[in-house]
């Protein structure tokens, strides 16, 4: 999974990090709210379980956006207080972890990680990756999709591969039981 991410409900990238760091080393995970109809909790599950059935773990790497400002930061700051991996069972979100925020609609998604490793000056080529869902297309990152399914696959030849192709790897993070979940 590859994911754009920048401040939210001014926090910056920093903070956020090290807020969602310490939730895995207080309570062996957190919780991260993504806002993209290319990352649905039902398309994580789905790659997920192949890559259990192949014994690989799934990744999502965070990137920086393609241009100054690139990110609109988050203004909503509305906290989760449950999630369902079905939307049938509802848990109350891990006492100890700090509040999991944005807008919270009826379509609210989390990604479900057990570790988090920001990454020092690293820089990735998004023409290495084609969508999971339509292998023979290039990624592509545009608001309303800034988090999506993703996998690795030369694409530089593409003739709808991305213009901006560089990206600052930010972070990575290691998807967990039950990889995302719905939140309320």
């Amino acid at each position: 999974m590859l994911s754009v991410m920048g401040p939210h409900a001014g926090e910056d990238v920093g903070a956020i990090f090290t807020r969602k760091i310490a939730d895995i080393q207080k309570a062996g995970r957190t919780f991260w709210l993504v806002r993209s109809h290319k990352a649905k909790p039902d398309m994580v599950h789905t790659i997920c379980s192949q890559a259990v059935c192949q014994r690989l773990a799934v990744f999502c790497l965070f990137l920086g956006p393609s241009s100054r400002g690139g990110a609109t930061p988050t203004k909503t700051a509305s906290a989760a207080s449950e999630y369902s991996a079905d939307l049938s069972t509802w848990h109350a979100l891990p006492p100890g972890i700090g509040p999991v925020t944005g807008l919270i609609t009826k379509n609210a998604c989390a990604l479900v990680f057990d570790n988090l490793t920001i990454q020092e000056s690293a820089l990735l080529d998004l023409w290495q990756y084609a969508d999971f869902f339509s292998p023979d297309r290039p990624v592509m990152i545009r608001q309303g999709a800034s988090t999506v399914c993703a996998l690795r696959k030369n694409m530089q030849c593409h003739p709808e591969r991305m213009k901006s192709n560089l990206r600052l790897l930010i972070a990575v993070g290691r998807l967990t039981k039950p990889y995302a979940v719905w939140l309320r």
